[in-house]
């Protein structure tokens, strides 16, 4: 017994030693996790154990392991969390709060079936102990034995025991955490607070500074009594302010501000008040007036603010200021309007499309450039590539040009119709951001075209028409190819002939099989016909345009029926006849036929025309002036050697008679000399002076002609007298060749005119028909009639051609050679200017082999004085 005692003594012994142990240990642990190894590495082996875990109740319901010791990882893994309501004795163990005892394995399998896959590597014993302090369940200690044996009171107290020291270790543990927790919140919550504090600070002056930086202006009011808490700057600015400590409502009495209607403002209509009363004001424009300039426009928005219970217990408004918006809003809309009227004007094409060149939007302008309709742009039937032609559309693959520049630089290109044609625009590109599309606009360059080809037109033609100084058939037609070619489908250019008609001098057309047909076809009326279209526009030097040129104007234009009229009626739609007109002298005519839709005459192309007829008017006018040197050059040289003849045909008889005269008085110093004889040859000197003298003095008046200067005696004299002298005097010539002179003359003819001059015209007449009538009677007559003086001069000589008439009276022109007729060939030509100062006239009246009337109408009063004034 005293063995078996001392036995017990010793056990007991060892068992306050492992348990003292284990709590210095579990004295020695602060924290829970420190607790539970201390148990684990602890608490068991002082149980004997061979292995321990430990689970602790972290939520209602809910194990959690959170140390283990001997036990496999694999045996554990799905066991880290554990619901109390598991059939499993750690769980047994928290749901009833008592001990549970397995004493051995096969006891385990068979109560724990649901434990039958844990792998358990001893044949063992199990006890699972609740750690609970005051009927609070903390956890649960699991301990492993490694040989299976019955557990004695005294094992079950001392692990009891042993569980209880360590459920108070882990309560203390426990509290000790949840203190260290509450510090250290607490202190967190305290440096929270600190921080928060002085974000709160750091947002107030932020808050402060916002305030005076916001581009509006911010009231804050308190409730009731509307004091001003705060405003910033801008808002005492804007408002024109000056805010006391005492500010309240009755401020607002003081103060002016205006209704858009122009009223002003009562104090209770203020958005602020209004707030005040919790009224909710959303942007109220008002105006207030300032000392100097015009009135500010504000915008006010003003709203309560409300406590936790919904009392109002301040006010807030916010200003801004809406001047220069507003500015800018009517510059906007007017801006709009003359946009829009820009886009209704059709100044230009304009038209909207979006990135991909959709067209969404389009004017009049635009559509009738291009040829289409705006149901296509309604329906997003036209597209921006469709209006490009082939060899533009690399302009097309690059859309997004107006989005990365802004703009597409302006350029030029053609653009296709609906009709097929092509039209020559100036186009340039804006992208429009706000509204996410392209602004395109789009210039008529057709006219500008049109214009620089004529121009190049008119160039290239002057080159022709200047390359040299005649002007022939060939130069012509050179011109009217270039004209059909540029500005034309075909040109005809008719001329004038001194035999008074018309003659084609050049026919072209675009299409070369149509041009014989245009040359047969084309109207060309003799200028001697008594009118039509076409000669009243040559003699009127007025343009015709025809525009919408068809058979019926064909039919008017042509004084006879042509074969190809019907052929060429459909050839044309536009026609322009231009007249070729100098110095009001009529040359011909220019006509310029159009058949292209796309090109019809109208009043704009009437200066190209007339600017084609002036170039070819001046060239003809310089090659007739050309002609005209060059004939007055050779008609100077066959003057002079007539001159030369004429002048010195009086002095060799002139000669010869002094020459005898000088003979006789030598050969008859002795003897008295004939007076017969010298008498005979001073006559003859005397005639020869006189024609000699004449020859001077008709050089002398062309002399005077040419600068405008032939003096005139008027005195009353008598035409029929004078008319009786000159034949008198003449006689002897008229006898000399053969012709008998008959005057006949009534009463006297009586007029104010210059004696000597108006002798000079009977005399010139007189030797003009002696001369181109000679052997044959000579006819003079003299008589007045309706008012004027007539004398008229008739021979039966050789008469004048018709080609010859209306040059007869020029300088130094004959009909016939100065071979066979002697002479200046001035008489007529001084006549005719003595006639004219006088203020009459002179006619001739010939056929060849039928004789000359030349026939002179005088006023008899003064008409010579204003007709001539240099008298």
């Amino acid at each position: 017994m005293s063995e078996r005692r001392q036995r017990a003594a010793r056990q007991s012994m060892e068992r306050l030693l492992r348990l003292q142990k284990v709590t210095s240990e579990l004295s020695r642990a602060l924290t829970p996790e420190q607790v539970a190894s201390v148990i684990v590495q602890q608490a068991g082996p002082a149980m004997g154990a061979c292995e321990a875990c430990i689970y602790l109740l972290v939520v209602p319901g809910m194990l959690h392991l959170v140390q283990a010791m001997g036990m496999p990882e694999d045996a554990l893994e799905r066991w880290h969390w554990l619901p109390v309501t598991e059939p499993v004795p750690i769980a047994e163990a928290a749901l009833t709060e008592k001990p549970v005892w397995v004493e051995s394995l096969a006891s385990f399998r068979h109560l724990y079936p649901a434990l039958d896959d844990m792998p358990l590597n001893q044949n063992g014993a199990w006890a699972f102990l609740p750690l609970h302090v005051d009927r609070r369940l903390l956890g649960v200690l699991g301990v492993g034995f490694p040989l299976g044996h019955g557990f004695a009171a005294e094992d079950k107290d001392f692990a009891c025991l042993i569980s209880k020291h360590c459920a108070q270790a882990l309560e203390r543990a426990l509290l000790y955490a949840r203190e260290r927790d509450l510090r250290e919140a607490a202190e967190r919550a305290q440096a929270e607070s600190d921080e928060h504090r002085r974000l709160l600070e750091l947002e107030h002056r932020r808050l402060q500074a916002v305030l005076q930086q916001l581009p509006q202006g911010v009231i804050l009011a308190e409730a009731p009594s509307g004091r001003m808490v705060m405003a910033n700057d801008l808002a005492l600015r804007l408002g024109n302010w000056s805010v006391t400590p005492n500010w309240g409502l009755k401020e607002y009495a003081t103060s002016s501000a205006f209704h858009p209607d122009g009223r002003p403002y009562l104090p209770s209509e203020w958005p602020l008040v209004r707030a005040l009363s919790g009224e909710v004001v959303h942007g109220e424009v008002s105006e207030f007036p300032r000392k100097e300039g015009p009135p500010l426009t504000l915008e006010v928005s003003a709203g309560p603010v409300r406590d936790a219970e919904g009392r109002v217990t301040a006010a807030v408004a916010v200003l801004e200021d809406i001047t220069e918006r507003l500015r800018m809003e009517r510059a906007l809309r007017e801006g709009e309007s003359v946009f829009r009227r820009i886009m209704e004007s059709n100044m230009m094409g304009l038209c909207f499309c979006d990135r991909d060149g959709l067209l969404l939007e389009a004017n009049d302008a635009f559509l009738s450039l291009v040829g289409h309709e705006r149901e296509e742009v309604r329906r997003g039937l036209l597209h921006w590539r469709m209006l490009l032609p082939p060899e533009e559309r690399s302009f097309a693959g690059e859309p997004g040009e107006p989005w990365t520049r802004g703009a597409s630089r302006p350029h030029e290109l053609e653009l296709l119709r609906g009709d097929g044609g092509r039209v020559p625009v100036l186009t340039g590109a804006a992208w429009v951001e706000e509204q996410d599309r392209v602004l395109t606009f789009v210039l008529d360059l057709s006219d500008l075209k049109r214009a620089e080809g004529a121009l190049r037109f008119l160039s290239t033609a002057s080159r022709a028409l200047g390359q040299s100084l005649e002007v022939s058939d060939a130069t012509l037609q050179d011109v009217a190819g270039l004209a059909s070619l540029s500005v034309a489908s075909w040109c005809v250019i008719d001329l004038c002939t001194p035999e008074g008609l018309l003659r084609r001098a050049a026919v072209a057309h675009r299409e070369e099989a149509r041009e014989e047909r245009l040359r047969r076809g084309w109207p060309l009326p003799p200028l001697s016909d008594s009118g039509g279209p076409l000669l009243d526009a040559m003699h009127s030097g007025e343009p015709l345009l025809f525009q919408d040129f068809g058979v019926e104007t064909w039919r008017y234009l042509a004084s006879r029926t042509v074969p190809e009229l019907e052929e060429l009626s459909d050839e044309a739609c536009s026609v322009l006849v231009v007249p070729l007109r100098s110095h009001e002298r009529a040359l011909g005519l220019v006509t310029l036929g159009s058949c292209s839709q796309r090109r019809r005459y109208g009043p704009e192309d009437i200066s190209l025309g007339q600017e084609l007829a002036h170039r070819v008017a001046a060239a003809l006018e310089r090659a007739r002036l050309f002609t005209d040197s060059q004939r007055a050059v050779r008609l100077r040289d066959e003057f002079l050697a007539v001159a030369s003849h004429e002048l010195k045909t009086p002095l060799t008889p002139l000669r010869l008679q002094l020459q005898g005269l000088r003979r006789v008085v030598e050969s008859a110093v002795s003897r008295p000399v004939d007076p017969e004889r010298v008498l005979r040859a001073s006559r003859i000197c005397e005639a020869q002076v006189r024609k000699l003298s004449g020859l001077v003095n008709d050089l002398l008046d062309v002399s005077r002609l040419a600068q405008g200067r032939l003096p005139l005696r008027l005195e009353r004299v008598d035409l029929v007298a004078i008319t009786r002298d000159v034949l008198a005097q003449f006689s002897d010539e008229a006898v000399h060749a053969g012709c008998a002179v008959e005057l006949w003359a009534g009463p006297p003819v009586v007029g104010e005119w210059d004696r000597v001059r108006l002798e000079q015209v009977v005399i010139n007449l007189l030797t003009n028909a002696l001369k181109y009538g000679a052997g044959r009677p000579i006819h003079v007559r003299v008589w007045s009639e309706g008012g004027m003086a007539r004398l008229s001069v008739r021979d039966e000589g050789i008469g004048i051609a018709p080609e010859h008439r209306s040059r007869i009276f020029g300088k130094f022109e004959r009909a016939v050679s100065e071979r066979h007729y002697g002479g200046l060939g001035l008489g007529l030509h001084i006549t005719q200017q003595i006639v004219q100062a006088f203020g009459g006239s002179i006619l001739v009246e010939s056929e060849p082999g039928q004789g000359s009337t030349f026939t002179v109408a005088l006023p008899p009063g003064m008409h010579a004085m204003l007709a001539h004034p240099q008298v």
